[in-house]
Order: C-alpha cells, then sequence, then structure tokens
C-alpha cells in the first residue's frame, strides 16, 4: 500500500506542504500571524501560549514541542521568531528544527533593530520558502512513511463496538506494514492499564505503561478528585456509559491488538516504527499538538454519538491544527444525517452490514487518502 507524499530532505514524507511560522513564546504571536497574514495560502502561524515564566522543565516540554512542529513532515520550512530575550530561546528552537535539514530562518527583533525591519524579513522568507515548495512535487512513497495519532471523543457505547475497534484494526495493518499509530488519554486507560500493560513489547514498556497511568491518576487525586468516582462526565452518561473502567476499555480499542513498542512523553517524537502509547490529557487540542509535534501526518478523531457529533468542528478544537489533517470518524446510526461533516461512517458495524475489518480498512484507505492529497472533510470546512 502507497500514498503519494512530498519528499523531505530528512527522508520523511509529507501529507501537506506547508511553510510553518513558529513564535518561541506567546509574545512573539503577533510577529508570526502577521508574516502568515502578508504572505497568505500555504503560509501558516502557529500561535501559543508558553510564556518565558514557566518553570525549567514546562520551558524544556515547550521547545520541544515547537521544534517537533517545524521538525513535522508536513512542514516544507519553517520561520522562527522571537523577540530576543525569549525564555523559550528562539535560536535553540530554530537549531533544532534544522537538524532536519529542512530551511529554517530565525528572525528576531533584536537581532533586525525593529519590529517593521523583522517583518519585513520574516515576509521576505516565508515567500522564498512558499516559492521553493511550490516546486515539489507527490512522489509515491510506501505505507511505512506514515505516522498516524489517534483520538476519541463523545464517547458512548457505539465507540466500543463501533469506530475505536474500526480504527485498531486500521492501526495494527499500519503497524504490521511498517508504520506508526500513536494513542494517548492516559485518563482514559485508568482501570484498563494492566491489558496495556500485558501488550509491551518489553518489560520496561510494561512497567512505563503502568507508570504514566498511575502517575497521572495521583496527579488527579492531588487535586481532591477521585477520577474513579467522578468520570464518566455527564455526556457520556447520557450517550449510555456506565462506569471510567467502561470508558477506558472502549478507548484503548483505537489502539488495536499489537505489542506497544514505546511510552512517550507528551510531545515526544518515536524514535522508530511501531506502536506508541504517548502520556497527555483527554483534551483534544492538548492531543492534537502533541501528536504533530511527535511527527503525525495524519490524525483521527473517533466520534460515539449524541451531542458532540453535531458540531461542525472538532470537539473543543474549533478548526484544529492547520498543518495536520484530521478525518472525523462516528459511530451512531442515529445521528448519521451529520455524514456531511465526518470523513468515515462506522455505524454499519451495529446495523450489521459490515464488519469491524470491512469498516477498519475503509479508515486506512481513506488515512492513505487524505495522506495523499484529498481534503478531509475539517479542511474543507475551516
Amino acid at each position: 500500500m502507497e500514498f503519494m507524499g512530498y519528499p523531505r530532505p530528512d527522508g520523511s514524507a509529507g501529507a501537506r506542504n506547508f511553510v510553518a511560522v513558529i513564535p518561541a513564546v506567546q509574545c512573539d504571536n503577533e510577529l508570526a500571524d502577521r508574516i502568515a497574514a502578508e504572505v497568505g495560502n500555504g503560509v501558516v502561524a502557529l500561535p501559543h501560549n508558553g510564556a518565558c515564566v514557566n518553570v525549567q522543565p514546562d520551558k524544556d516540554m515547550i521547545e520541544r514541542t515547537l521544534i517537533g512542529l517545524g521538525r513535522n513532515p508536513n512542514v516544507s520550512g519553517a520561520i522562527v521568531v522571537g523577540v530576543g530575550c525569549d525564555g523559550i530561546p528562539a535560536d535553540r528552537v530554530a537549531d533544532g528544527i534544522a537538524l532536519s535539514r529542512k530551511p529554517v530562518e530565525l528572525v528576531t527583533i533584536e537581532r533586525e533593530g525593529s519590529y517593521e525591519n523583522a517583518l519585513a524579513k520574516g515576509v521576505n522568507a516565508a515567500r522564498k520558502m512558499l516559492a521553493d515548495a511550490s516546486r515539489l512535487k507527490r512522489e509515491p512513497f510506501d505505507i511505512s512513511y506514515l505516522t498516524v495519532g489517534s483520538k476519541c471523543t463523545g464517547s458512548t457505547p457505539a465507540s466500543i463496538m463501533a469506530c475505536n475497534p474500526a480504527v485498531g484494526w486500521a492501526a495494527d495493518k499500519l503497524v504490521e506494514n511498517g508504520g506508526t499509530f500513536m494513542f494517548s488519554e492516559t485518563a482514559e486507560a485508568i482501570g484498563a492499564e494492566h491489558l496495556l500493560a500485558r501488550r509491551g513489547k518489553t518489560e520496561e514498556v510494561s512497567r512505563r505503561i503502568l507508570e504514566v497511568v498511575n502517575r497521572m491518576e495521583e496527579r488527579i487525586k492531588a487535586t481532591g478528585i477521585d477520577i474513579r468516582g467522578s468520570q464518566p462526565v455527564p455526556a457520556n452518561i447520557l450517550g449510555g456509559m456506565t462506569t471510567l473502567e467502561e470508558k477506558s476499555l472502549g478507548a484503548i480499542a483505537k489502539s488495536g491488538h499489537g505489542a506497544i513498542d514505546g511510552v512517550l512523553e507528551w510531545s515526544e517524537r518515536p524514535s522508530s516504527h511501531g506502536l506508541y502509547f504517548m502520556d497527555g490529557s483527554a483534551n483534544t487540542p492538548q492531543i492534537f499538538l502533541g501528536f504533530a509535534a511527535g511527527g503525525a501526518q495524519v490524525m483521527t478523531l473517533n466520534y460515539g454519538a449524541g451531542l458532540p457529533t453535531k458540531l461542525h468542528n472538532y470537539t473543543v478544537a474549533v478548526g484544529g491544527l492547520p498543518i495536520v489533517p484530521c478525518l472525523k470518524i462516528f459511530s451512531s446510526p442515529q445521528d448519521v444525517g451529520q455524514m456531511e461533516y465526518f470523513d468515515v461512517y462506522a455505524g454499519t458495524i451495529i446495523e450489521g452490514k459490515e464488519t469491524v475489518a470491512d469498516v477498519g480498512q475503509r479508515i486506512l484507505a481513506e488515512l492513505a487518502a487524505v495522506a495523499s492529497g484529498k481534503p478531509a472533510r475539517q479542511e474543507m470546512s475551516s
């Protein structure tokens, strides 16, 4: 199986071909937005709320994330902007991205002498990178070059029966063919962590799975909340969920049945191909950001049923992350009228018209098609 991607100097393949303008800290968001707006289509700013006042571990995480976004295969070139006094040094972010051998330009107000000069330099650099990117042509790549990240939302019993196991089937096939699949939502592994640990490829991987899940639960308990008594949330209950363990069993189904090759910190890049569990919250934009920094070229968001299916955009993350397309998959036959806002309907499993494998194969084919340039529904409505 193949997809058509853009070749990158580090040997990876892009599903999209964006020039990214990356601010070192939140003070630089305006400059990044201005540069992208001046140039237009093909150049995207990636503003964020990372600040100089964070403690060092958080600064390290922000730096890792920004470097990961710039190194994402869907980015053809990056412009890193800063003031010059940034708590996350703009030059270190630029140097980290440059390890991928793609074009990188560092623009700081301090170095250029004024905001206007920095804006002019950034715009000129973006135009040149965009012109160079426009000359790239898609080439065939084996599916082993594809990295997919997956999250679920609007969880109901329909998630357990349809979208998540179908995505899990696609994950198994992708990994079997040399590709990479990442899943997350540590809080939604609580109660099912022992099942994930059994799938660790090594004892160390199994130990790490239990460690990060326990770390998440202890972090929640430190706030005075027992998550095992506060989940599922009202929307899940309305859809038919009864316990946290039930929700977790449905959530981990999207990881398939294969051996787990490693455990990643949030926004960490996998060291090789395979199946990876990324530590992270259940917050949609945070998870998507972590997957993108980890190198995912395509993502899926898997819906159970209910009111979330009526949102035209992602739950929580309006517009999503511009550099990485996301397939929206849903499961509920009663919500089939919303199909125009989704990429794949998995409810045929519940209806008895298709098997999990049938829908999983459709999902894998759609992932390859979107990686080859087909717009995801979200891209068409943004």
